[in-house]
Formats: structure tokens, sequence, C-alpha cells
């Protein structure tokens, strides 16, 4: 099935509706972790906890909206349902994004953020290496997901996939929540 890449511009509308989703669901994971937290706060002081704990929270959402979405709503989380985009494997014989490949791009997606976020913290000639290399990753993808004929960021290149044009897809929250907790359903006959 021939596809349409996707456009820089509408690739990048679709990552900021979903790091705002991020953001208003890891508000919602606050409460919990934070009650979880707070007999450790004695041990950790409050600074420490606080980016810890938003840092858990973030991840925990960044991980529910990018990976489980991804596999279960057939390769469109949040914002690329509203942006009218969809991830597929670059093979033509398989259907769809697998599990596996859902969770390679997220890690090859994440660690510019990881290596940037570690560098701020080291005050160190390592550190600014770090920091430099997680912008040199996230500028490489950048390029190469404006590029025509390409358009696949590096997380693309590794895990197999492509960002492709799709019918836009609105949000059911009834659904796309229990779609985002991990548990015993399987992944692979979700759409």
């Amino acid at each position: 099935m021939p596809y349409e890449s996707a456009p820089l511009g509408r690739r990048l509308l679709a990552r900021a509706l979903d790091l705002a989703m991020c953001c208003a669901l890891a508000f919602v994971l606050a409460i919990p972790v934070t009650l979880v937290g707070l007999p450790f706060v004695p041990v950790l002081d409050r600074g420490t906890w606080g980016s810890v704990g938003a840092a858990i929270c973030l991840l925990l959402a960044y991980v529910a909206l990018e990976l489980f979405l991804l596999v279960r709503r057939d390769g469109q989380t949040l914002g690329k349902g509203l942006a009218g985009l969809r991830v597929v494997p670059v093979s033509p014989t398989a259907p769809r994004l697998t599990p596996a490949a859902a969770l390679v791009r997220l890690v090859i997606l994440l660690a510019p953020f990881v290596l940037m976020g570690i560098a701020g913290g080291l005050r160190s000639a390592g550190g600014d290496v770090l920091g430099y290399i997680g912008v040199l990753v996230l500028a490489v993808s950048l390029v190469l997901a404006a590029v025509p004929g390409v358009r696949r960021t590096l997380h693309d290149l590794v895990a197999g996939s492509r960002v492709v044009r799709a019918p836009r897809r609105g949000i059911d929250l009834r659904k796309d929540l229990v779609m985002m907790v991990p548990g015993r359903r399987d992944l692979t006959k979700e759409v």
C-alpha cells in the first residue's frame, strides 16, 4: 500500500500536541507519585524529590502516550491522530508497528533529551560533550525529517518505521485512557 510521507510541519504539530498532553498527564500522575514518595522525603531533600518525582511522572506519561498508543491505536498517538498522521512499518509485509519497534523508536526518540538532561546536571567537560551529542542527534533527526525523499528521523530509521499521512482521528477519552495503561491485553491485536 503506497503511503505519502508526513511533512515536517505536521510532524512537529503532532509532537507538540503529544508533549502538551504528556505534561497534562504528568500533572495528574504527580499526585500519586508524591503520595508514594512522601515517606522518603526525610532521606532525600525536597528539591531532589521534586526533580526525581517530576522526571518519573514525565517518563511514565510519555511511555503511556508514545509506546502504548502507537501500538494500540494502529500507529497513532493522540497528537498524530489529531494531525492526521500514522506510524507504519517500512516493510510492506508487516501489517502494523510491533511493540518491540515502538519501544526501540521511543528509546531512540528520548535518548537526546536524556543526554541533554544528564549534561545539565554535570559541571564538567564530559557533561558538555553529552549535551552536544544530544543536540547533534536531535538536529540530525530534524534535518532527515525535512529532506524530501527521506523524511524519516533517526528513531524511524533505527526502528524500521516511517510517519505517513492518515485520516484524522479524534480523541475518545474513555477508550484512549484505557489504552495507555499497561496490562494483560494483547498489544498486537489492539486496533
